[in-house]
């Protein structure tokens, strides 16, 4: 019984998804801020002590979630991909989207492939106490907060959707808060 009311609540979920043409981690999604400083955007991916990036990956998610059986290692949607960090903020979850000049490896150099899309999935890969971990979550550039180019990405507010669904700017501290540690959320 609990199975078919769990199948049931996915289909339900992946339709209504299907329907927004957004494809969206699931109800306990691990959720990323957005800002726009100066003609950038950024990102603040909360982590936890032992957590760090080692992987980034933005594409065209309205675009992959119109696709059936979409298959993301194809790259067709892919905005952006990079890897290996070599700079501590970045490992630490300041990323600034489509800037490769602090990673070892770029896969995808910004907007090679695709321009940059509305809706943006971002999935982050991770090193996390016991190994790797990937988390994902979707970012809307147009409600991005927007600063000047001076601003500093550590002390603005960014877009930002709690645990509750409840969505609106909160400083790094606030997201890191609410969000408890990455290698807690599904991959």
């Amino acid at each position: 019984m609990l199975r078919a009311r769990v199948v049931i609540l996915s289909i339900g979920i992946s339709l209504l998804m299907a329907s927004c043409g957004v494809l969206l981690p699931s109800h306990d999604y691990y959720a990323v801020g957005v800002a726009r400083i100066g003609d950038r955007i950024h990102i603040y991916a909360p982590l936890c002590d032992g957590e760090q990036v080692v992987g980034v990956e933005a594409i065209d998610n309205q675009a992959a979630a119109k696709v059936p059986d979409f298959d993301p290692t194809s790259m067709r949607f892919t905005y952006w991909k990079v890897a290996d960090p070599t700079e501590a903020p970045i490992a630490e979850g300041w990323i600034t989207l489509g800037d490769s000049s602090g990673y070892r490896t770029t896969t995808i150099e910004a907007g090679s492939n695709i321009g940059l899309p509305e809706f943006v999935g971002i999935t982050l890969r991770l090193n996390v106490k016991g190994g790797q971990h990937t988390v994902a979550d979707v970012i809307v550039i147009s409600e991005a907060p927007e600063y000047p180019a001076d601003a500093d990405p550590q002390v603005v507010k960014y877009t930002y959707r709690d645990k509750s669904g409840g969505e609106g700017p909160r400083n790094a501290q606030e997201i890191r808060e609410d969000s408890g540690c990455a290698a807690n959320y599904p991959a």
